[in-house]
């Protein structure tokens, strides 16, 4: 029998329907379609409605920047293409250095990182529907510091950061299991380095950079099998330096020169980014990389020199990239903002990171 109208979401209309109808609103008026009802707050809460606008690809991409003051505050923004601001969201409840993070719709995942000189076990979740709210989940079976972590078919992966000698290494969790635990992964002691400084998903393989060379673990291998792990391809680990990014099967970084380049593992080689060196600045250091929605994105400080505001500011633009095969891979930029983030100008980004719901 059919819901009477006064118990519907919208009363002349079946509510199988209007949910059609809300999945359909952007995420920016979320917020207040939450004060409707009860009903309407707990349908734009639901894990279906996710699913259902991933489905309808009703979703939308949002960059999220995890920034560290000289204070060691963990501050989390959103930086909004267009617009000179960016919208605060809620600090995390701890606030860990050298963490590692990872996303899942409308989800962020902050693992381990150091609180107060002591290393920590602890998940922190972030869950950025109707403006963001932490909850903690299940502790990691060993405390860890500059771990890497991927998520790979829904299943989220922990690896090092941890003393060498930990049996725990590796482990991995199904986080919207109804009584998620982490269960551990077998690995051989020769790849247990203790510092991640990346982390990447290439080929359904996680890839993972340590000081001395990176390690490759497919999860697709039997998980007690030490077999599921290898090394990072040699040419992948030489180009490899600090934050890089995935983007149609190929990984974007900076090479020593400054220049953005992507390494294309069909080819085994790096490439760079053909016709925008002219307008860019060379990226020594601290430049940051991410994925939106098949953009890629370059985010950096500016020089304090060039900065004479009290507030870190930063440059970001957005470069839509071609792969022309043997012409190389071509990018023109799609657009250069400056935006003032409203922390303190020695400020840091920690984490860059796109949540998509």
């Amino acid at each position: 029998m059919a819901d009477p109208p006064s118990t519907r979401l919208i009363p002349d209309l079946p509510d199988d329907i209007s949910v059609q109808i809300i999945a359909r609103v952007p995420q920016s008026h979320h917020l207040s379609l939450c004060h409707v009802s009860r009903s309407w707050r707990s349908r734009l809460l639901s894990r279906c409605l996710i699913t259902l606008r991933s489905s309808l690809r009703c979703t939308e991409p949002m960059l999220c920047l995890n920034i560290r003051s000289q204070t060691n505050q963990s501050l989390w923004l959103v930086l909004n293409q267009g617009r000179c601001y960016t919208n605060s969201l809620p600090s995390s409840p701890l606030p860990t250095v050298g963490s590692a993070c990872v996303t899942v719709g409308p989800y962020i995942f902050v693992l381990g990182g150091c609180l107060s000189g002591v290393p920590s076990n602890a998940v922190q979740i972030l869950d950025l529907r109707i403006g963001g709210q932490w909850f903690l989940g299940p502790c990691m079976s060993t405390a860890r510091e500059h771990a890497a972590a991927s998520i790979v078919n829904g299943r989220m992966y922990a690896i090092g950061g941890c003393l060498p000698s930990s049996e725990v290494w590796a482990e991995s969790l199904n986080p919207f299991d109804g009584s998620p635990q982490w269960v551990t992964i077998d690995s051989p002691v020769h790849v247990r380095k203790k510092t991640m400084h990346g982390c990447l998903l290439l080929s359904g393989q996680i890839l993972a950079l340590a000081v001395w060379g990176g390690v490759a673990y497919d999860p697709g291998q039997n998980t007690g099998s030490c077999s599921a792990w290898g090394p990072v391809p040699k040419q992948l680990n030489l180009g490899w330096i600090g934050k890089a990014v995935v983007m149609n099967d190929i990984v974007y970084s900076c090479d020593y020169m400054g220049r953005i380049v992507g390494y294309d593992a069909r080819m085994d080689k790096w490439r760079t980014v053909l016709g925008i060196d002219e307008n860019l600045p060379k990226f020594h250091n601290g430049v940051t990389l991410a994925n939106l929605h098949g953009v890629l994105c370059v985010i950096w400080k500016q020089r304090s020199n060039e900065n004479k505001s009290k507030e870190m500011m930063v440059d970001w633009v957005g470069i839509g990239v071609t792969d022309l095969g043997s012409d190389g891979l071509h990018g023109s930029i799609l657009w250069w903002e400056t935006v003032a983030l409203g922390v303190p100008r020695g400020s840091a980004i920690s984490h860059c990171v796109v949540a998509e719901f």
